[in-house]
């Protein structure tokens, strides 16, 4: 199916609060045929999600403010402002914003699919470890630690 071309100017697209951190949806699976989910990410100080795996697709991060301290398979490395870092499936991965103010990155995942499940949990009322863990298992993503940092 041929796709259409669009643009978002800054502050548009879907917002979703997912936990504790703003995901901007630039892209869907929907918008761009199945190919690739591109969100932007912002995250408070010290927050980021639990160390996980994903069981089916590939993530790519680019930080655009701020910065991060990455875990990848063991390996722990900082990223400030214009560092690029690739999580391919089946690594084991997590991040903090590491720095002392808000931190963004564009973050892309190929195939697309991580967006469904950052729907369902920013409707969740009460988003437990337990319904967090059932939520993103649906999409093959697999909680294996905590956080890196106090978010």
């Amino acid at each position: 199916m041929a796709q259409r071309g669009f643009v978002l100017q800054p502050g548009e697209g879907e917002r979703l609060t997912v936990v504790t951190d703003t995901v901007r949806v630039l892209a869907d699976g929907a918008a761009t045929g199945g190919r690739v989910f591109i969100f932007e990410e912002i995250n408070e100080p010290g927050h980021g999600p639990p160390l996980h795996r994903h069981g089916v697709d590939d993530e790519y991060f680019f930080v655009l403010e701020g910065e991060f301290t990455f875990v990848i398979d063991g390996t722990r490395v900082v990223a400030p402002k214009g560092a690029f870092v690739a999580a391919p499936k089946g690594s084991q991965h997590t991040f903090t914003n590491s720095g002392t103010t808000t931190g963004r990155m564009l973050i892309i995942t190929t195939p697309p699919g991580l967006e469904s499940p950052f729907r369902e949990t920013a409707a969740l009322r009460e988003p437990t470890p337990e319904k967090l863990a059932a939520v993103f298992g649906k999409a093959g993503i697999v909680f294996e630690g905590p956080p890196l940092g106090a978010g």
